[in-house]
């Protein structure tokens, strides 16, 4: 015991040292891929040191008892604070990791760190606890370290669940109870529409305490001023705002927000949320000052008006624990809204699906309103588990392979507002059923087999119910939708042969094209049908574009073609020592620089020029030379202002075989790979000077680095 407790005390030392010095040392640190990993740990660590604590107490309190006093169960006591002790060092070391990530940020996050890191210091004295402790040390340092894990353990909690989550039942009780604005005309926008959207949807990971690049949405003024990047809410501009440009793109988008498997913005909430910005995206205004759009009119209706149907029950609210219990890797149980019940249960592409899945949902069944089961395996017979969840409002059932059988279950659901069924297999059989359903107001219906005669008889004998069987309408006249930038697979952007180039497509009819040439892509340009191949240097730029949509902004890849490989290189101009890595035949080894400009795959020329000569094995006809480099203008990185070459089959005879100007862009350009491809008649050589002009000054006008100096960085150079 005695080697055991001296080990983890070097042990409990050696941690908080590393924990001390990191934090005084907070502002310089910078941690390697594989520490975030741990720090990702934290969380699932944490609780065990506070059970230790707290079954420490115990057995030492035992063990004060005459009647359990044992060497036993001191031992055992004291085994229990050393694996609380170490626990707590590892616990406070990995959060002090996440912490670093800056995605957690506010008070209450630095106060968690602060306590965390004072249990694990306390962890110290606790391990020097023995039987001949005066009784003031042992319940003095045991106390303080209840005090402290309590207090971090709550702040810990508001942190992950939201401010006030201890008493968020009673809150929200109490919350429930306030009056609603009945008339539209009353409603400031802001406050009562868009902040309830963002709220309900966003703010479980943009908010004060854990801020995703760094983007706040709980209040106005942080909404303006933006994250990373400022252009989170352009005013007058919805397609320029990336909050309402991510929630527009598709679901599989990688750029796509809420994440795929988070409770996701309506097409109607995306619609108000690109008219308010459209709008002015104003704060305290009222709606009956902005212009009325139609379209944005009955929506605004269909949120203000007196309480009817389901929101006169008298629904409890869930706990908290059993909601959290339901949730799983396949399954997304999430209360909607803080003044209201009701909860969204997301069970999409789950291919493995079982009855069970939705059984399993029995103790939140009266507060379940939305179900999403789109893109699952589900049958028919699945279908009449729902009815135990008589107060679903809303229910996705798109691309599933279910019938009219399935659908006939739903008929015992009074408050059914919402049916999405498109991609399945229903008839007119399932039309004609629906057109009894008296509370259904939206009907999705795309891509069945449902005819166009069918849908129009339902909106006779319907005719309040909104029947969607063409594409969802976002052209109102107050603003369109851009497309989102292509992605490409590139099996690799240097080759010897070939390179093959597969776009990745999104859902629906958009239609990709691409040039070779560096030249922004129309529509008369290449159109993408499969993945192709190119067998030269070339600039690809790729472009998505869609009637009734704006084009996707252009995706650019340079790609380079390794030919003739130099025998030698002389470097006549010497790279910056800093940036220098393997010297000359980091031009030639056929490695692609990264955009770090810290990469050793780059040779840095500062206020000079690049100046070499390259000599073959044999003399060889060549008509091309390409040069990749970087660009990074905010740091002074910059294109070549031109390039020149000249060539022949002896150094002292050496002519002149082409100049290419490069255009540099106005403006602040993002980090970017860039290539030159400079053409010319064929010419035997077996000598080749490259000279690669630096531009010698930095752009106006732009925000660049005091430190920065004019540079060119180069990574590659090739022959053909």
């Amino acid at each position: 015991m005695v080697r055991f407790k001296q080990l983890t005390l070097n042990l409990v030392y050696f941690a908080n040292t590393i924990l001390v010095f990191l934090l005084i040392f907070e502002e310089k640190v910078r941690l390697p891929v594989f520490l975030q990993v741990t720090g990702r740990m934290h969380p699932m660590i944490l609780h065990f040191p506070i059970a230790l604590l707290f079954v420490g107490i115990f057995m030492h309190w035992l063990n004060s008892r005459k009647s359990f006093q044992h060497q036993a169960v001191h031992e055992i006591t004291q085994y229990v604070f050393c694996i609380y002790a170490l626990g707590s060092a590892l616990t406070a070391l990995f959060g002090f990791f996440l912490y670093t990530e800056g995605s957690y940020t506010g008070e209450e996050i630095s106060l968690h760190k602060w306590i965390g890191v004072a249990v694990s210091l306390l962890a110290v004295p606790v391990l020097m606890i023995t039987e001949k402790s005066s009784i003031v040390f042992v319940y003095g340092i045991l106390g303080t370290s209840v005090v402290c894990i309590t207090l971090t353990g709550h702040l810990g909690s508001e942190i992950t669940h939201g401010k006030g989550f201890l008493t968020e039942p009673i809150r929200k009780q109490r919350e429930a109870r306030i009056i609603q604005i009945e008339n539209p005309d009353s409603a400031i926008v802001f406050r009562d529409v868009i902040q309830p959207i963002l709220n309900e949807k966003c703010l479980n990971c943009h908010n004060t305490r854990r801020a995703k690049n760094k983007l706040i949405l709980d209040s106005y003024q942080s909404i303006m001023e933006g994250g990373k990047n400022p252009s989170s809410i352009v005013a007058g501009k919805a397609a320029e705002s990336l909050v309402f440009k991510y929630v527009s793109l598709p679901l599989d988008d990688t750029l796509h927000m809420p994440p795929n498997g988070k409770l996701q913005l309506e097409p109607d909430e995306i619609k108000l949320l690109g008219w308010w910005i459209n709008s002015g995206a104003s704060d305290m205004e009222k709606y009956v000052t902005f212009p009325k759009v139609d379209s944005i009119h009955s929506l605004m209706l269909s949120r203000f008006q007196p309480k009817k149907g389901l929101d006169l029950e008298e629904i409890s609210f869930a706990d908290q624990s059993t909601i959290e219990e339901l949730n799983n890797p396949y399954r997304t149980v999430q209360q909607i809204a803080v003044t209201k019940p009701y909860v969204a249960v997301f069970l999409g592409s789950k291919q493995d699906f079982s009855s069970k899945d939705l059984i399993e949902l029995k103790a939140i069944r009266d507060q379940v309103t939305s179900i999403d089961l789109g893109n699952s395996k589900v049958k028919d017979s699945d279908l009449e588990n729902l009815t135990q969840f008589r107060h679903l409002q809303k229910l996705h059932l798109q691309n599933i392979a279910i019938g009219d059988a399935g659908v006939h279950h739903l008929k015992k659901l009074p408050y059914l507002e919402s049916l999405n069924l498109s991609g399945t297999n229903i008839s007119a059989k399932t039309i004609e059923e629906i057109s009894t359903w008296e509370n259904l107001k939206k009907l999705y219906l795309y891509n069945t087999a449902v005819t166009v005669e069918s849908i129009q008889t339902l909106k006779n004998t319907h005719p309040k119910l909104e029947v969607y069987n063409t594409r969802f309408d976002l052209t109102d006249s107050l603003y369109t939708v851009q497309l989102t930038t292509p992605i490409s697979k590139i099996d690799s952007i240097f080759f010897h042969v070939s390179a093959s180039v597969e776009i990745k497509q999104s859902r629906g009819n958009v239609k990709y094209f691409y040039t070779l040439d560096g030249t922004k892509p129309t529509l008369q340009s290449n159109p993408y049908q499969d993945p192709f191949k190119v067998n030269q240097s070339a600039e690809l730029k790729i472009m998505a574009m869609k009637e009734e949509w704006i084009d996707s902004k252009v995706a650019t890849f340079p790609l380079m073609k390794l030919g003739i490989t130099p025998a030698r290189i002389v470097l006549e101009t010497k790279p910056d020592t800093k940036f220098s890595a393997k010297k000359d035949s980091v031009l030639i080894d056929g490695k692609p620089g990264s955009l770090d400009r810290g990469d050793k795959a780059y040779l840095a020329f500062v206020n000079q020029d690049l100046q070499a000569v390259f000599e073959l094995n044999n003399s060889a006809a060549v008509s091309q030379l390409t040069l990749s480099f970087l660009e990074n203008v905010e740091q002074g990185v910059l294109a070549p202002e031109y390039i020149e070459v000249w060539g022949g089959e002896s150094m002292n005879a050496l002519i002149k075989l082409g100049r290419k100007d490069i255009v540099h862009p106005n403006g602040k350009q993002p980090v970017a790979k860039g290539l030159v491809i400079l053409n010319f008649p064929d010419k035997l050589v077996k000598f080749i000077r490259l000279k690669a002009k630096n531009p010698g000054r930095l752009p106006p006008g732009l925000v660049i680095q005091k430190t920065a100096k004019a540079s060119i960085f180069i990574d590659e150079v090739a022959f053909n």
